[in-house]
């Protein structure tokens, strides 16, 4: 599923975007190339090449996975947030709809189906942006091995869920992920999810006939 209606959000630095497609790899090499360029002046060529293949490695991971499941843009922190550093990452993706809602109308979309997914999803809520009802969705992935980063630690996870307005047979999901310090229900881990919340009350959709008011 591709070509949805186009979207925007503010990031706060350093917050960066990569659009999931053929480009992919060479936007990721330019930003691990800029981020090179932060690291201590004392740090040798010798150095620092491992930890650039290494993050050019893991990030290139966390793309393909996220574009197994239909990724469309996907976003990070490039480096600390005032010091701190998240461990975090989110993606947009295109997906399928919930069975038999491709005939909704807008109306009953947001009062039936996106209703009964609240109702049904365990740690869902509904939530307004901006006029248009998502279904936020959190919750505590435990630790796997064969997660993409290969990092095995317990995973707090945030999605939104949706129709694109005038458009039910076509569906966005946002998906957050964050190890925070390592433990899920800390105040870091929660802090960052805030982030993210915050960061989703930006969501704009495209409208007019150049894509933006």
């Amino acid at each position: 599923m591709t070509g949805i209606r186009s979207y925007r959000i503010v990031l706060p630095p350093p917050w960066v975007r990569v659009p999931l497609g053929p480009e992919a790899r060479d936007r990721v090499h330019d930003i691990v190339e800029r981020a090179a360029t932060q690291a201590p002046k004392e740090m040798s060529p010798d150095q620092l090449g491992p930890l650039k293949r290494e993050l050019e490695r893991r990030m290139l991971s966390q793309l393909a996975s996220a574009a197994e499941r239909g990724g469309l843009d996907h976003y990070f922190p490039l480096g600390p947030m005032h010091g701190i550093h998240l461990g975090a990452s989110f993606f947009v993706a295109a997906v399928t709809p919930p069975g038999g809602t491709a005939e909704l109308s807008p109306d009953d979309l947001a009062g039936g189906v996106l209703t009964q997914l609240v109702a049904t999803t365990p740690g869902s809520t509904a939530v307004e942006i901006a006029g248009t009802v998502w279904v936020r969705t959190e919750g505590v992935m435990p630790p796997d091995p064969d997660r993409a980063g290969g990092v095995d630690a317990p995973v707090r996870r945030v999605s939104y869920l949706t129709a694109v307005p005038d458009d039910p047979r076509q569906w966005v999901l946002v998906s957050f992920s964050t190890l925070g310090d390592g433990d899920p229900e800390s105040e870091h881990t929660l802090l960052t999810v805030e982030l993210f919340d915050a960061i989703m009350s930006t969501w704009r959709w495209a409208t007019g006939p150049d894509g933006w008011d």
